[in-house]
Parts: structure tokens; sequence; C-alpha cells
């Protein structure tokens, strides 16, 4: 495949922008709307046994399906980026760099900034989870992203959990649509890795009560923006080249 074949912008500018404003109105939504918790609270208490105070998946315990969906995914992401990372330091020191690797490295960056970005937000937000809370057992009353933005509850170094971290990892492979050619960026086969994994990490938080739905939402949004503005700058970057 020759670099002009991933050069030559097939998919508009608009579409990408249609994208971010309606991330962004998804963002809003769970900042803005205190209601939308209600939507939470039908959902959570799925993973939750009222009557025993018992969730599906204990927090605390560090058996087999933490080892493999917690600390297990998380070293194999940070492998893949790794080597990742590595093949594209040859390919420099090589000078054999090609557009599909200017390609990777766009799709590394929304890889490693998905998370980076949403750590931030969890250690400034302040925001409850629901194993936090009295109406599932915690300590502490709920506090939503509303209530932190409208001053209506003060910080709580303990309340870490909006957006949802785990799960950004797998939104961070939404980055692999930088891969694909132009006219295939919105194909489904494109964004499935990213939304799967996203969903599967995002649901066994949980299932642990670590997360609420809101907070995985917000976080999908997050990496479907990040991964747009990339996808917004690698178009107008290809068509500045082809115009020499």
């Amino acid at each position: 495949m020759t670099d002009l074949a991933w050069r030559r912008p097939a998919a508009p500018a608009p579409s990408y922008a249609a994208e971010i404003v309606l991330c962004l109105a998804a963002i809003g939504l769970t900042v803005l709307w205190p209601s939308l918790h209600r939507l939470d609270m039908m959902f959570e208490p799925l993973f939750f046994d009222a009557a025993k105070m018992h969730w599906l998946l204990p927090p605390d315990d560090r058996g087999w399906h933490f080892l493999i969906a917690y600390k297990g995914l998380k070293l194999a992401f940070g492998a893949a980026g790794g080597a990742a990372f590595l093949y594209l330091v040859y390919r420099a020191i090589a000078r054999r760099w090609r557009a599909v690797d200017t390609r990777l490295a766009a799709a590394l960056a929304v890889f490693a900034l998905t998370p980076l970005i949403v750590g931030l937000l969890k250690q400034t937000t302040g925001v409850s989870c629901p194993v936090h809370e009295l109406a599932f057992g915690g300590a502490y009353p709920h506090v939503s992203i509303s209530d932190r933005f409208f001053g209506l509850a003060d910080y709580n170094t303990h309340l870490r959990c909006w957006p949802a971290g785990h799960a950004s990892a797998g939104f961070g492979l939404l980055g692999l649509r930088l891969l694909a050619r132009p006219a295939q960026r919105m194909a489904l086969r494109y964004w499935m890795p990213g939304l799967s994994a996203g969903w599967a990490l995002g649901l066994y938080q949980m299932a642990r009560g670590q997360h609420y739905l809101s907070h995985t939402v917000a976080t999908m949004a997050m990496a479907i923006i990040l991964s747009s503005v990339v996808l917004m700058i690698l178009v107008r970057w290809d068509a500045r080249v082809d115009r020499g």
C-alpha cells in the first residue's frame, strides 16, 4: 500500500465535528441534568443484592476475575502500547517512516491520552462511586458530577469516580479507526474493538460497585471526542501534504 493511499482524504471533516458535538452534548447531560441519576439507579441495582448487601463481584475480592479483568488487562494494554511505541522508534531511527506510521503514532496517542485525561479528571471531580454511598451500604451520601459542578457538595479526596477510569483503557482503542483508510473510518469494524473493550471493562467495574452507567458513558464520549479531534487534524494534514 502506498503512502498516497493513506494520505488521500475521503471522509469529510464535518462528520467528525458532528461526533464531537454529539459527545459534548452527552457529557453535558451528565453534568447539567441531575435527574439522569434515576437511570443510574435503575441500572446499578442489577449488580447489587440489597437483602444481603452484597455486590455481584465484591470490590475487595482479588480473585481470578480481578487478576484477569483488572490487573491482567492493564498489563496487556501496557505491553501492547509499549511494543507499538518501540516499533515506531525503530521506524524513525531506521528512517523507514511512512504515512501509515504517522497514523499508528496518532492512534497510540489516543490510546495513551484517553486514560491520562480521564485519570486527571477522576482526581479532581470528587464524585462518589456506588460502593461509597449509603444506598449501597457505604459511608457517604451520593455525590454526582452535577452536585460538584453546581457547588452543592464539597470536594472529598476519597471520592474519585467520575468519569470511569478502568474503562478508559478499552475506549482508548477507538484510536484504531485512525489506521483505517479514509473511506472506511466510519466502518463498524474499526469502532468495535474500542466500544467492546470499553463496555466490557465498564460493566466489570459496575458489577463491583465502582461506577455508574453515566460514568462509563462520559468516558466513552471523551474517547470519541479525542479520536475525532485527531482525525480532523489528520484530514487537514493530509490535505496540506497533497497540495505540496
